[in-house]
């Protein structure tokens, strides 16, 4: 349950505050390397263009990665 709660905390704190674009020296966010084909993030782009043009392709990509957490964690 502590994983969850902390993990559930971290999530809130970036999606409220956004990461930060420098290093962070406290160590709370680690940068990672998606390599994606290029077909999924066209889709991704069109998607946000005309349903959400105002939030962020990474910010998506958090997004629905914290929400496929929560379903696994029931």
């Amino acid at each position: 349950m502590a994983v969850k709660k902390k993990a559930t905390s971290a999530m809130e704190s970036f999606i409220d505050k956004g990461a930060d674009v420098r290093a962070n020296k406290e160590g709370k966010f680690k940068s990672i390397l998606l390599r994606l084909p290029q077909e999924i993030l066209d889709d991704l782009d069109a998607y946000l263009l005309l349903s959400k043009p105002w939030l962020p392709r990474t910010q998506w990509i958090v997004e629905a990665i914290h929400e496929r957490l929560k379903k696994i964690e029931g």
